[in-house]
Parts: structure tokens; C-alpha cells; sequence
């Protein structure tokens, strides 16, 4: 594993656990904290694009996952909230250049940050169905448009996210190595785990077969 990899899989494992920390450290009773929500309505888990949320609202000291997760998952994802949009935001830019450090230099500009943080503010993915949607092996449809967008380039895929895609993997490669960077190569940076235990199915409703 390079050396790059090794540090991806380190930032990984500090979500991972960062998160499990942040979600017992209140309470430990699971049951409290899931009667919260006996009745709620809106939305609890603001998951457009996956995990950049949780991922930016993380941070390497205490407290280790950002009191206003909670509150993020429950936004409007095409609008946050003018008053909470300042807080957002600055955490957002904060971890991203946490980020960008991963690798040992810098991979986003300026312009690039400022548009994708402004971008956050409303967290859904596009899609465009004039462009072709599938398995295109290497190249990844997840943040396609996105990463297009914030290089000034035509995309070339429909966007959106297949049901087999790795999308951590191009997520990590998109925060630590930039919007230029592709998830595949030998420069490209993982967390070892390249598809689920059984893959979905190219038909409607992509099920995949139960584990036996």
C-alpha cells in the first residue's frame, strides 16, 4: 500500500471512529436518542452525496464530531437555513483543508473551495439523462457533473451514483486530491473495501442476492 493510501485509510478510520465517539459520548442508550424521532417529521439523515456531510462536519479535536451534525441532517437539502448557513459553512471550509493536506500539497484553488462550499449549501446530487448512465469501469459517474463543474469542463456521464459504485473512494480521492483527481490509478487513494459483500442487480429494483 503507498504511502498516500496508508494516510487515506488513517483520515477514514478517524470518521469512522470520530462518529461512533460522537454518537455514544451523549448517551449511551441508543433508545433515548431514537425517541427523539418517534413522531418527527422532516428529514433525519441529509445524505445526498454520500457521507460529505458527516465527513465535513468532523473535526480532529474535541469535540470530535461537530454538535450541529444532528441539526445539518435535518435541513432542507436544496436550502440551508440562512441563520445556520455561516456555521455550516465555516466548518465545511475548515475540514476541507484538513483534507487537502493528506497528501502533502495543496490540490484545491481558491475558486474551486469557495464554489464547492457555496455548492454544500445544498446537498443533492444532479443528474443529466442526455448523457449515457452505466458501468463505465474506471471512470466513476459519482460527482462527475460536480467535478466537471468545478474544473470548467463539459461532463460527459449522466452523474448520479450507481448502485455498485464506490463512492467513498471517490469521495476521499475528490477531498484529498482535488476535483481533478480520479478515484482509480496508481495515485489514487482507498479504504480497501472496493464493493459490497454481494452486488446489486443491473435490473430494476437492483436488489442484490441475500448472503448465505
Amino acid at each position: 500500500m503507498s504511502h498516500a493510501k496508508i494516510l487515506a485509510f488513517g483520515a477514514l478510520a478517524l470518521v469512522a471512529s470520530s462518529y461512533a465517539c460522537g454518537q455514544s459520548s451523549a448517551d449511551d442508550s441508543t433508545n433515548n436518542s431514537e425517541n427523539e424521532f418517534v413522531g418527527f417529521k422532516g428529514s433525519v439523515d441529509n445524505a445526498g452525496m454520500v457521507e460529505m456531510g458527516t465527513i465535513l462536519l468532523t473535526t480532529a479535536s474535541n469535540p470530535l464530531i461537530d454538535s450541529s451534525l444532528d441539526a445539518f441532517n435535518q435541513e432542507d437539502p436544496f436550502a440551508l437555513a440562512a441563520t445556520a448557513a455561516p456555521g455550516y459553512r465555516t466548518a465545511f471550509a475548515s475540514n476541507l483543508a484538513k483534507f487537502d493536506k493528506i497528501d502533502g500539497k495543496p490540490d484545491w484553488s481558491a475558486p474551486q473551495t469557495t464554489k464547492w462550499i457555496a455548492r454544500l449549501a445544498s446537498n443533492y446530487q444532479v443528474l443529466d439523462t442526455s448523457k449515457p448512465c452505466g458501468d463505465f469501469g474506471d471512470q466513476h459517474t459519482y460527482l462527475e457533473i460536480e467535478r466537471a463543474m468545478l474544473n470548467d469542463a463539459a461532463h460527459t456521464t449522466c452523474g448520479g451514483r450507481m448502485p455498485n459504485e464506490d463512492v467513498l473512494d471517490v469521495t476521499f480521492n475528490f477531498l484529498a486530491r482535488g476535483p481533478a483527481a480520479s478515484a482509480t490509478g496508481d495515485e489514487a487513494i482507498g479504504d480497501g473495501i472496493d464493493q459490497a459483500t454481494q452486488l446489486a442487480t443491473d435490473a430494476f429494483p437492483y436488489l442484490a442476492d441475500i448472503n448465505e
